[in-house]
């Protein structure tokens, strides 16, 4: 039913103002998500601890202790029998629904990922609200379009929209969440994507601060920032410090994985009542750590946290996030990052006010660029980080070393870990998302993903009389040969068999129409290297080799032709 509005809508609107159009609901959608998330989180919050989030930074209760286990209780089963997409933190299955699934996200997950994440940060669990209202945004936009059957390319920018929406209504960021929708979500920034997903970004926003009020996230004292060349360079370095931390972040939170998924005889929906028993034990000493933990970060922003107790949470946040992701748990990457970028700025701000006392800079500054430092280190995205921190901060002063910091931590990072944050869950499952993204396309896919399966492969002892009777049973055009062992040793034509039975050689054997030397290739190269190799020997088609340089297969100019042209 839905479907005929769609195509009665595109009768009368052009396909670009029709995009629009839905584009703005899906910024309604996202903005109203956000709000109602963020009410779940507070109610949840307050039905778990009798506090809310703010209260919680000093809460001390004996309910610190059991409160995570029963959050972890509610979460696993809720997650791992209704949706199992909803466990971690969102944005990977948004860049696979993109990339792999043709814009397609199960409409449940609006409704489970808004729960499990809600749920999961209302009892103590150490993450952000980043990556669920994502998910849940760009569910609601693949929803949207699936229910009026959009194409494929329409349906992949609704997905965008949603969680550009959900980023900017959050954090009062239109143009950060627009910029994370490009560039981690998409990966790319391209024209016809931009007005949409600037549409729902903007309608989002303002509905935002409808609820939340006009006001940055992080707001901060007026500091201002000396643009002497030496005050510059001690950004510079805190960008390296950042981009350090990032891939260390990155690292440690998947080591945390890794020991949870050798826990096989723990079931998978007790293990985030598992990880709660180590997280109410941290969080009753210090949580601060409980959820988001927005209200230290302020602290962290205005100076009123000591070196000592810096140090503590930028190493126990880390502790916590990962154990809490790692267990099953529910929740975003981003605000962890932001917090220990704060607390990573504020302790090398303020150990250089010991070494420099008469420095003109707060300690407040290096913490607010300290966050857009892990943050770009971690997720390497340097521009989305350096305006997000803009607008959640509100202080144009801080632009300079913003941009500074976000680069070079994105550079340190990107030459030390090849995949970010986002990214490495997605590699660790086998899928290979920057080399999906590449647009060149011979460079994007890989040469056993465009080997032909199935193709005739016959015996190279055979006669070419046998050969050609064999094949003339099929439409096969090209056959593999196999030796007697069954290994394949090359591919001949049959306009080759053919033309050599036509001068008299139909009793020699079929193997001796292969080329004396034969190049090969790993199935796990590109097909823009296969094809390179291909020019370089002046050949037609590779032996295709496993990890175990055994050839398991034939790639031909045509597979690859076949390939470009799908």
């Amino acid at each position: 039913m839905l479907a005929s509005v769609h195509r009665s809508i595109t009768k009368v609107l052009s396909e670009p103002i029709t995009i629009l159009l839905y584009a703005a609901i899906i910024g309604l959608g996202g903005g109203y998500g956000a709000v109602v998330f963020r009410w779940m989180i507070t109610e949840f919050t307050f039905l778990f601890f009798h506090h809310t989030q703010i209260q919680l930074a000093s809460y001390h209760g004996v309910r610190s202790f059991f409160v995570p286990i029963i959050g972890g209780l509610i979460v696993g089963p809720l997650v791992y029998f209704f949706a199992r997409e909803a466990k971690g933190h969102g944005v990977p299955e948004v860049m696979v629904a993109i990339t792999e699934n043709k814009g397609i996200i199960r409409p449940r997950i609006v409704i489970f990922k808004a729960l499990a994440s809600a749920i999961t940060l209302g009892s103590g669990g150490s993450v952000g609200r980043e990556g669920p209202i994502v998910q849940i945004g760009s569910a609601w936009g693949s929803t949207f379009g699936q229910l009026f059957g959009v194409n494929e390319r329409m349906r992949k920018t609704l997905v965008a929209c949603g969680a550009a929406a959900g980023i900017a209504a959050t954090f009062n960021a239109p143009i950060g969440g627009a910029l994370f929708a490009f560039e981690i979500v998409l990966g790319s920034i391209e024209l016809t994507n931009v007005s949409a997903i600037v549409i729902s970004s903007v309608i989002s926003a303002d509905i935002g601060r409808t609820y939340f009020g006009n006001f940055a996230s992080f707001p901060l004292p007026h500091y201002t920032v000396s643009g002497n060349f030496y005050i510059l360079l001690l950004f510079a370095i805190l960008g390296v410090l950042g981009g350090l931390y990032g891939v260390f972040y990155i690292r440690v939170l998947f080591i945390f994985e890794d020991m949870y998924d050798k826990l096989k005889k723990l079931p998978e929906w007790l293990k985030p009542a598992s990880g709660g028993i180590l997280i109410g034990i941290i969080g009753y000493f210090f949580p601060q750590l409980f959820g988001v933990g927005y209200p230290t970060v302020e602290k962290a922003l205005v100076n009123h946290i000591v070196l000592g107790t810096l140090i503590v949470l930028l190493i126990l946040k880390l502790v916590m996030t990962s154990l809490t992701l790692a267990a099953g748990g529910s929740g975003g990457v981003f605000a962890p990052g932001l917090f220990m970028g704060s607390m990573l700025g504020g302790a090398y701000g303020i150990i250089l006010k010991l070494l420099f006392p008469h420095l003109p800079v707060s300690d407040g500054v290096f913490a607010a660029v300290g966050m857009a430092a892990v943050f770009a280190g971690s997720a390497h995205a340097p521009i989305t980080a350096m305006v997000m921190l803009f607008e959640m901060t509100g202080n144009y002063q801080l632009i300079l070393p913003l941009m500074l910091a976000a680069v070079i931590a994105t550079a340190v990072s990107s030459k030390l870990s090849r995949e970010s944050i986002y990214t490495m869950k997605l590699a660790r499952r086998g899928l290979d998302i920057l080399r999906k993204r590449n647009p060149d396309h011979l460079s994007s896919v890989l040469v056993k993903e465009a080997m032909q399966s199935g193709r005739l492969t016959i015996d190279g002892g055979m006669t070419l009389r046998e050969a050609l009777d064999t094949i003339k049973k099929t439409k096969e055009w090209f056959v593999n040969v196999k030796d007697s062992d069954g290994l394949i040793l090359g591919s001949v034509a049959r306009s080759q068999i053919l033309e050599n039975i036509q001068l008299g050689k139909e009793t020699s054997k079929l193997q001796e129409l292969l080329p004396p030397v034969i190049g090969t290739i790993p199935a796990n190269a590109t097909l823009s290297e296969a094809s390179t190799l291909m020019n370089e020997m002046n050949t037609t088609y590779l032996l295709v080799l496993d990890e175990n340089n055994v050839a398991k297969g034939v790639i031909g100019s045509s597979d690859i032709v076949r390939s470009y042209q799908d």
